[in-house]
């Protein structure tokens, strides 16, 4: 009798530790900003702020971004900008991701795209500013209405609005870059905004491209924000198709790649704490989670943006 009391308290006692070890909070994966900005002249870099209490390691998709995998310190300066990363933290035998949290460095990019030149109207290529499509580029145009008439020789010398293909990388004055609308590339210099028929027609890829051509064209910029200017610079690679038929299966592979690992950055981290063994034995579906194992988390590239152009 007295032993069968002892175990059915052994069992409320054990019930009753459970249950306060559910209610002990988790220590999440946090980083003190969700956006860093690159500044001119200063080494920037971010460590963790909270990390879950179990040993493990740090990992981030896409690639791009430069962190320590054993401390999760990011070297903004060096990282790439005008990108979302979501960054994993893993548990050391791969099977758990057990936590992750998102951020941005600042800066531009281009959506990967499939542009038909035979589209009535023009094509443009617009940036996406800070990873987000719906944010607005702080580059008001002042029109010249402002300017600071003590300087005659320099009739726009107030302007210190955003520039793109920014020839004058040192900011001396002087231009050291032919840049690339010398090239046939034609991004406005005041909003970023690439206009792909116009440098289609220029011959940027050539005069007569042929079916499958492609060509990469860097660029600098510098934009009005908390950078305060920092000079940048981005890659963007066209391609050129007769037809869409003609567009590889492994091109259009990539784009799907690309867009899918987007969607993995995005997705919500509801359960953190999903084991392997669990996600074999009662049939989880990887469609409908938020967790992904570590073994299948792949990072893969993001740049350089690629714009595809066929030609009906």
């Amino acid at each position: 009798m007295y032993r069968i009391l002892f175990i059915l308290l052994l069992v409320v006692y054990g019930l009753a530790c459970n249950r306060a070890d559910d209610t002990l909070p988790k220590i999440r994966l946090t980083y003190s900003d969700s956006l860093y900005f690159k500044v001119p002249g200063i080494a920037q870099s971010t460590d963790p702020v909270t990390r879950p209490a179990e040993t493990g390691y740090f990992k981030a998709i896409p690639l791009g971004l430069v962190i320590d995998s054993l401390t999760g310190r990011i070297n903004i300066t060096a990282s790439e900008g005008g990108i979302r990363y979501k960054i994993f933290y893993i548990s050391d035998d791969q099977e758990t991701v057990l936590d992750s949290a998102k951020l941005v460095v600042s800066g531009i990019d281009y959506r990967d795209s499939i542009y038909n030149l035979s589209t009535a109207g023009l094509l443009f290529a617009t940036p996406i500013y800070n990873a987000d499509p719906t944010a607005v580029l702080p580059c008001a145009d002042d029109d010249d209405d402002d300017d600071d008439d003590d300087d005659p020789t320099n009739p726009d010398d107030d302007d210190d609005d955003c520039e793109f293909d920014e020839k004058d990388t040192d900011d001396d004055g002087d231009d050291d870059l032919p840049g690339v609308n010398g090239d046939g590339c034609k991004v406005d210099v005041d909003n970023g905004v690439i206009d792909l028929a116009g440098s289609f027609a220029d011959g940027f890829l050539g005069n007569n491209p042929t079916n499958g051509t492609t060509r990469d064209f860097e660029f600098f910029y510098r934009i009005t924000d908390a950078s305060n200017r920092n000079l940048q610079a981005i890659t963007v690679r066209f391609y050129y198709f007769n037809t869409a038929a003609d567009i590889p299966a492994s091109l259009r592979a990539e784009l799907g790649n690309r867009d899918a690992q987007a969607r993995d950055v995005l997705m919500r981290n509801r359960d953190r704490f999903i084991q392997a063994s669990l996600m074999a034995t009662t049939g989880f579906n990887r469609s409908e989670d938020l967790m992904r194992l570590a073994r299948d988390i792949t990072s893969r590239p993001k740049r350089p943006p690629i714009i595809i152009l066929v030609g009906r």
